[in-house]
């Protein structure tokens, strides 16, 4: 049965406040999403408010279509559009960040500094777990174990291996968590997953291989396979594609090695064709035919030396099928002959031969990602046809792609802002660097307190919210940036929009995370939040509430919301302004005095907590 479809004027009146109690379960039903159809479009003016209360001047409206494409924005730039480019392109964003990319006085150039990434390699995920059991390779405490290789000479000293091993997994996942968390102003971390996402691992699967050493040495081989991605963030696609079929984590993951003349196997020759080039949109006419072929063409690929720390994926002629490799005619009929490991090089050729398919395919995968779900038929046209022909003219180079887009009139449309369900990234690590809360322990040489921490935020406030770094729900990728037909819709359920609200009202009243002697306060600093804008701004209770929407809800509140959030928070009820400017007055004049300080606090914490409370919040 089909979604019904509402338009975006009854969607985006659920997201304001209400004065009734919603039935049932009132978190899942004022936050859900899954009767949300495909955007409907009119004549008629569309706006983000409910009737009864008109939007204020300059409100991000529009009328009719999305009709805007890929010419260069060149409007305005001020704040709100550096915002919209730092959600997209990063998880979350400091004010700071927004300031760079205002003075940096264009939309063209602040996508410049969003694309500039830094080279310098980050410190390699270390040995967190020796207090509890130490490292059978001799790596110490705070050391480096990505290239040290176990090879057990016995059961046991194997089941040691073993634990290490889960416990460098557990340190790969963490180390993660803490780039993200640590991100500079670029898309490097955002894209990583981006690259994840699309051409994922699942670090248990191969784990669990079919392999001696695979449960030994997995965390090495899944260590350098996100290394890849963070490398070539702005890799050349074609290029990439050669390197991931033969990096060893892919070849356990999908099995190709595994994959032999006598018995082969269609794993990773069908994903390459479903999943990771060509897709399933209609100018896809792959056959099963092809995937055979292409599995064939793939037999006799191996890694080896597992055990040692020279892994490689070499080919083997013995296990490769020395037949002819016919394809269909939507390759035009292309045999590949034997010519065993340059097979590969052909292979690919031929797929990439297919530009328009693999270009439009690819250019869909980005939009959903970081745009929107939506592609209707005016975005085909505008934009994902006049995108891949970019990427196609530049030998399939990503980056010239982003650029295009990034500094589009389309990316800037008033349209795609505040329209996008956060993932739980998006919540748990934007919400912690827009807050500026510390989460680093206070000691940098506790790394089990370290990553632990991260361990907390990823591996259970992350993944209760159905995300975590390493761990993905099927080779497709993350239901959300690519399931028809409920797409970002997926993040939210019964379950997910209570730990969604669980975790903010824990970051605003505040927790603690305690591990190995050192323990770390997680809490929004409110008034530290706030003395981020001058203090004109925060005596005027009227401009600060307006303030603290403007950076924290992606769309503007009424002048009634307004009102009612200030009486409700800054004023305590009370109907005078000077109620909240003489407070905040006192505190500053006498910034040690518990009293005064206890009275803002409490006061921008019922303010900050409201907003975060908000719908609109999980918006981006």
């Amino acid at each position: 049965m089909g979604k019904p479809a509402i338009n975006r004027r009854d969607f985006f009146r659920t997201l304001s406040l209400k004065n009734t109690t919603p039935s049932g379960d009132p978190l899942f039903e004022k936050y859900s999403r899954k009767t949300l159809g495909p955007r409907v479009y009119s004549n008629e003016y569309v706006d983000y408010f409910a009737a009864s209360n008109p939007a204020p001047s300059g409100s991000t409206s529009r009328i009719g279509n999305i009709t805007s494409g890929l010419n260069p924005y060149t409007g305005s730039f001020g704040t709100a559009e550096a915002m919209h480019l730092l959600k997209r392109t990063g998880f979350g964003f400091k004010k700071s960040a927004v300031d760079t990319l205002v003075a940096a006085g264009s939309a063209s150039a602040a996508v410049d500094i969003v694309l500039t990434i830094d080279n310098t390699a980050p410190a390699p995920p270390l040995n967190w777990y020796n207090n509890n059991d130490p490292d059978q390779g001799g790596v110490p405490y705070g050391g480096d174990w990505t290239n040290n290789a176990f090879s057990p000479a016995d059961s046991t000293q194997g089941q040691l291996m073993q634990t290490n091993n889960n416990h460098r997994v557990d340190s790969l996942r963490r180390w993660l968590f803490g780039l993200a968390l640590n991100q500079d102003n670029s898309i490097r971390e955002k894209m990583m997953w981006f690259w994840y996402h699309f051409i994922p691992i699942d670090f248990e699967t191969v784990r669990t291989s079919n392999n001696q050493y695979a449960n030994t040495n997995s965390a090495r081989i899944m260590y350098t396979y996100m290394k890849f991605f963070r490398d070539n963030a702005f890799g050349n696609f074609r290029t990439m594609m050669g390197n991931i079929a033969l990096e060893p984590a892919m070849m356990f993951y999908l099995n190709n090695q595994a994959n032999t003349a006598a018995a082969p196997d269609e794993n990773y020759a069908r994903e390459q064709m479903e999943l990771f080039t060509l897709g399933k949109d209609p100018l896809s006419q792959y056959t099963q035919a092809d995937v055979v072929a292409a599995a064939q063409v793939l037999t006799g690929w191996r890694v080896q030396n597992l055990n040692t720390t020279n892994v490689t994926t070499g080919f083997v002629s013995g296990s490769h099928s020395t037949t002819s490799k016919q394809f269909s005619s939507f390759f035009n009929n292309t045999v590949i002959n034997n010519t065993g490991a340059t097979e590969l090089d052909s292979l690919l050729n031929m797929i990439f031969s297919k530009t328009q398919v693999v270009s439009e395919y690819i250019c869909r995968r980005l939009y959903r990602y970081f745009i929107y779900y939506d592609i209707d038929a005016n975005i085909e046209a505008n934009v994902i046809t006049p995108l891949a022909q970019t990427f196609v003219t530049n030998n399939w180079n990503i980056l010239a792609v982003l650029q295009q887009l990034f500094k589009s009139e389309h990316f800037f449309d008033m349209a795609n802002r505040g329209v996008y369900i956060k993932s739980p990234f998006d919540l748990v690590i934007g919400s912690l660097r827009h807050f500026n809360i510390n989460t680093n322990v206070s000691d940098p040489t506790n790394y089990e307190s370290q990553y632990k921490l991260w361990a907390y935020l990823n591996d259970t406030v992350c993944l209760q919210m159905e995300q975590q770094m390493g761990t993905i729900p099927n080779v497709s990728g993350w239901n959300a940036f690519y399931q028809t037909p409920a797409f970002h819709e997926y993040w939210i359920n019964t379950n997910t929009v209570q730990k969604r609200f669980a975790f903010m009202q824990g970051i605003c009243t505040g927790f603690n995370l305690s591990y190995n002697g050192l323990s770390t306060r997680i809490q929004v600093d409110c008034i530290a939040y706030v003395q981020q804008f001058n203090n004109a701004l925060i005596q005027d209770p009227n401009i600060l509430v307006a303030e603290c929407v403007k950076w924290l809800l992606p769309l503007d509140l009424s002048s009634a919301q307004l009102a009612s959030i200030k009486q409700q928070t800054l004023l305590y009820q009370q109907t005078t302004d000077s109620y909240w400017t003489t407070a905040w007055n006192n505190y500053t004049g006498s910034p040690t005095n518990t009293g005064f300080k206890s009275i803002v606090s409490s006061r921008l914490l019922n303010l900050l907590y409201t907003l975060v409370q908000l719908a609109e919040f999980q918006l981006i």
